[in-house]
């Protein structure tokens, strides 16, 4: 609980420090992940996939700060979906659900939008909103504005561009959500339609009378740890070949990943060749491993086989494998063969110049794992030889047995370390469950914290995004320690006092979580509540 009365002081407090001007609303998806990639989007924000056939490869709504397809409206993040938001050839129904607002005839809602910039395949997208607040599709009943209704490859703005809606036929003020549905129909990767949009730069502009009360998230919180990662590459594209990277086991019941290693070498004279069909499989060796003729060396049986990769099939597979998952096939004629050695603990498999499927261009990784017990190897280094940017996609990563979380693709090329954890674990949240309206409460909660939460509440934002000097890398503080409240919960009574309008709260999650740092604790993101009057 807290210590005494929070709305006492933070009034004394704000007298002195003198009132901030609101805004209604505003996001620029800043700064995103902590290193360049893609992160998901703000934890104030909803993705919902609704799409026919259902999720694809990349199903959520996600923010990319790395630059990659094209650079950010301003700032350097930005809300993305693509034609992998769904599987096949089906229609997408991809949400970007805003938070809670209060609606009225008039609000205006202004974002930046954009696609590839030599388009092949038409994008579509909607501005809609409900009047339920709800965050299921099915209520997003209220059509904006649409770009690109007709789905030409010259009908959505290939530069960012500035779009603005208005609300109308409601009775008075209500309470709903925006969205930006991304719909285009007969899309995915086998679809005639769909291809990559961005979204920057939104403005919900409340002209109703009265101050609209919002809360903004601040950075975000440690640590998502997860025990995968991959990368995606679409068809045609592949920068890994000829490098070298070696995973060695860490304290976290993951692997630690840097660049480096063994590079690529055609198998040795002892090594022998494994007898694999088109989309097969194979047990090899006394280690307990298994090879399939698509790419991947797992520790024991039971993955997929099929030749299209699949980040779902990947994460849920059952048993843990290095992917680099491509349509092959040993079996062509003059193609190379899927050879294998085993030296005491250390296997060695190589993928000596095995062709595409249909055709006859060679693929080569050498895959070194030192196996000490079945299921496990400790050290896996593999290196990447020539690598074909023919036939169908690549999936390359590494995901642990049994079902595990999406981490999100990660540019493995443009990576000095990644590191993965089993157990999972997600990042420690803070989420505003009610907006600070004079004479409410403003109502707040932790969640994924470890030994004893904590709510920092204060009156200005510090702003500091790494508290390494602490012992705490990669943890932020986004409020002064004005006061602490004991608890995963806290609400804070808004007076119904005017001049409070217009003036932000500002807090921040804590949680006592032992060796996962030197300074033993964790942080959330941080919100800041600016007091409006509806």
């Amino acid at each position: 609980m807290m210590s005494r009365n929070f709305s006492t002081q933070i009034l004394c407090a704000l007298a002195v420090a003198g009132v901030v001007h609101a805004q209604s609303f505003s996001e620029g998806f800043e700064p995103g992940p902590a290193t360049p990639g893609t992160a998901a989007i703000p934890a104030n924000w909803t993705s919902v996939n609704a799409s026919v056939g259902g999720p694809g490869t990349n199903p959520n709504w996600q923010i990319r700060n790395d630059g990659l397809v094209f650079p950010a409206s301003a700032g350097v993040s930005y809300a993305f979906a693509n034609f992998n938001s769904s599987t096949g050839a089906n229609n997408i129904s991809n949400y970007l659900i805003s938070p809670l607002v209060t609606l009225n005839n008039g609000d205006t809602i202004s974002f930046y939008t954009r696609t590839v910039t030599a388009p092949t395949f038409p994008d579509r997208l909607e501005l809609v909103f409900n009047t339920t607040g709800s965050v299921n599709p099915l209520d997003f009943t209220n059509v904006v504005l649409t770009i690109n209704p007709t789905l030409t490859t010259a009908g959505y703005p290939t530069t960012w561009t500035q779009f603005t809606g208005t609300i109308s036929g409601l009775s008075g003020p209500t309470g709903g959500r925006f969205a930006f549905h991304y719909n285009p129909t007969n899309g995915g990767p086998l679809g005639a339609n769909s291809d990559y949009v961005g979204i920057d730069d939104v403005v919900y502009t409340a002209t109703a009378s009265g101050t609209l009360a919002t809360n903004t998230n601040l950075g975000q919180g440690c640590y998502n740890r997860f025990n995968s990662f991959y990368e995606y590459f679409a068809i045609g594209t592949n920068d890994l070949s000829n490098t070298t990277w070696t995973m060695t086991a860490n304290g976290a019941g993951g692997y630690d990943v840097i660049p480096g290693g063994t590079p690529f070498s055609a198998p040795s004279a002892t090594a022998t060749a494994v007898t694999l069909g088109d989309d097969n499989s194979a047990a090899v060796g006394t280690l307990g491993l298994v090879v399939g003729s698509n790419g991947w060396v797992a520790t024991g049986a039971g993955n997929s086989t099929v030749y299209t990769p699949a980040v779902a099939t990947m994460l849920a597979n059952p048993a843990a494998a290095f992917y680099f998952w491509h349509d092959m096939n040993p079996t062509i004629v003059g193609s190379g063969q899927v050879f294998y050695e085993e030296v005491g603990q250390t296997a060695v498999i190589t993928y000596n110049g095995v062709f595409d499927y249909g055709g006859t261009a060679p693929n080569s990784v050498r895959i070194e794992m030192i196996v000490t017990s079945p299921g496990v190897a400790p050290v896996i280094q593999i290196g990447f030889g020539a690598l074909s940017t023919a036939g169908n996609e690549w999936l390359v990563g590494f995901s642990s047995a049994g079902a595990s979380s999406d981490p999100g693709a990660t540019d493995i090329s443009a990576a000095t370390f990644l590191t993965t954890s089993d157990p999972e674990a997600s990042a420690m949240v803070l989420t505003a469950n009610t907006r600070p309206v004079t004479g409410t409460n403003w109502n707040l909660a932790t969640s994924n914290g470890a030994l004893l939460d904590l709510i920092i509440l204060g009156t200005a934002d510090p702003a500091i995004p790494d508290l390494s000097f602490l012992g705490m890398p990669g943890c932020g503080l986004r409020a002064t320690l004005d006061l602490i409240s004991v608890g995963s919960t806290t609400s804070v009574a808004i007076p119904s006092n005017p001049a409070l309008v217009g003036i932000s709260l500002f807090a921040n999650g804590a949680s006592l979580s032992p060796g996962v740092n030197a300074f033993g604790a964790i942080t959330s993101n941080g919100i800041q509540g600016t007091i409006g009057d509806v």
